[in-house]
């Protein structure tokens, strides 16, 4: 039995492989919302049954296809980037290359803005690529490939938010060259970065009241303002 049950192991793992790698190319052929267990199933060429019992949950399935397919981006890279910008950069024009990822992304956002069971999982996962950008850009910043007078995770932050932005551009805005505008936010991030930061005003502190400086009569004025003095009075 033992042999039987190691088959069973093994044959289970090529089988979630193959409905994964399923998982993505229907994510590439159809709409997020159009993709279901069924279509998943028809793409792999798998049974609607051992999909379901591979994957009881739905959104099981969608993490594990996420984290397959970010895994899978970056792969056939030829040079590496010279910065994390450039290989942000790198990173959207794949993903212009190839939108059916993107269209997970912006469903997965609505999975991790819920309540549900797998919401902290999904979180997690933006947490670890906003600090995977942070890491990056602290070692530009260390060996001069980049100048910024702030800390790298709020480098970290704009940089994401600028591409994230861009990627959701590019679904409901096809006819923008997102290349065009990303290099164009870049140039202000990077200005942006090299300015200090100017203290926020408080504007419920105390404002300390300032003295009033009394003001000075002019001089002709000194001398009426005074007490007229006294005439001598003549002895008798």
């Amino acid at each position: 039995m033992e042999p039987l049950h190691g088959e069973r192991v093994e044959d289970d793992e090529s089988l979630a492989e193959r409905t994964v790698r399923g998982a993505i190319r229907a994510y590439r052929l159809h709409s997020f919302d159009a993709v279901d267990a069924s279509v998943v199933a028809e793409v792999a060429g798998i049974p609607l049954e051992t999909v379901e019992r591979l994957f009881p949950a739905w959104e099981a399935l969608l993490l594990v296809t996420y984290d397959r397919w970010t895994q899978l981006r970056g792969t056939r890279r030829k040079t590496p980037p010279a910065c994390t910008i450039d290989h942000v950069r790198l990173t959207l024009a794949e993903d212009v290359a190839d939108p059916g990822l993107v269209r997970v992304l912006a469903g997965v956002i609505t999975v991790a803005s819920s309540e549900s069971g797998f919401a902290e999982l999904f979180r997690k996962r933006f947490d670890e690529y906003v600090e995977q950008l942070s890491n990056g850009l602290q070692r530009d910043f260390d060996n001069g490939a980049e100048e910024s007078a702030i800390p790298s995770y709020q480098a970290a932050t704009q940089l994401l938010a600028v591409y994230e932005g861009l990627q959701i551009q590019m679904l409901v805005r096809p006819h923008i060259d997102v290349m065009v505008e990303f290099d164009r936010s870049v140039r202000t991030l990077r200005q942006g970065w090299k300015q200090h930061e100017l203290p926020s005003w408080d504007l419920d502190a105390d404002v300390p009241e300032r003295e009033t400086p009394q003001r000075q009569r002019p001089a002709e004025h000194q001398q009426t303002a005074r007490e007229p003095e006294r005439e001598p009075q003549s002895r008798p």
